[in-house]
């Protein structure tokens, strides 16, 4: 499949470029078919991004009343803890905007994460369902040291996963436990971008990019569908390889 690489001076530029590509797609979707639907990344440069799109300088001319935000991953925790996604986002982005836009949390009970998952599946059928898959106009994804993506990580059974809509991992190695959006509905989706910063990424993007057979779960979804990377210069200090 197609990658398209934006190499960027660091995370601000990054998450610059990708503001001006949100409010693209958003004008798209909202023109084809009156809504636009996204689903967030968690971490530290999305909060950059999530930042940035509350600032006064973004926030007016974004078309929030049309804007439904989902998660694309989430632990299993209170919604007020210091890891849980859905709490960045809401005080990253929510809490500034004077008419927040839609959002649906994964987790409502910490204790059934398979429960939630179900609902969270649910939910996206029921949104998202006129298709077969339901269809994000816009997943914004992160990549680890390790080439996960959401909670897609290596040897997981959740990676090798191509039925479920949203899943609850097990898996000790990812810590608390987790929901995810399954692979299915992420290669689905109209558009993937994915922002990497840091030089400890550095590794894992350049087998990614250069390495055709890599079984890096970001590796193996670019095989399956178009993503659209935008990484920073730690990341990526080397000049990209003709073709990418």
């Amino acid at each position: 499949m197609h990658a398209e690489l934006h190499v960027h001076p660091g995370p601000e530029a990054l998450a610059a470029a990708v503001a001006r590509r949100w409010a693209t797609l958003a004008e798209e979707a909202i023109a084809e078919h009156g809504r636009f639907t996204v689903a967030l990344s968690g971490g530290r440069t999305p909060r950059i991004l999530y930042e940035l799109l509350a600032s006064p300088a973004w926030r007016d001319r974004l078309p929030w009343g049309q804007t439904e935000l989902y998660l694309g991953d989430e632990r299993c925790v209170p919604a007020d803890h210091a890891d849980s996604n859905a709490r960045m986002v809401r005080e990253a982005l929510l809490d500034r905007l004077p008419h927040p836009p839609l959002f649906f949390p994964m987790v409502s009970d910490p204790m059934r994460p398979e429960q939630d998952a179900a609902h969270y599946a649910s939910l996206l059928r029921e949104r998202l369902g006129d298709a077969p898959i339901p269809t994000f106009d816009l997943i914004l994804l992160g990549m680890g040291a390790d080439g996960h993506f959401a909670s897609l990580f290596p040897g997981t059974t959740a990676l090798e996963d191509r039925e479920a809509f949203a899943l609850a991992l097990r898996e000790e190695q990812v810590g608390h436990r987790r929901i995810s959006l399954g692979r299915r509905v992420i290669a689905a989706a109209r558009r993937r971008i994915v922002m990497v910063t840091g030089a400890d990424k550095r590794a894992a993007l350049a087998e990614a990019l250069h390495e055709p057979g890599s079984l890096l779960p970001i590796a193996r979804l670019q095989r399956q569908a178009s993503l659209e990377w935008h990484v920073d210069q730690a990341a990526y200090p080397a000049k990209p390889a003709a073709g990418v």
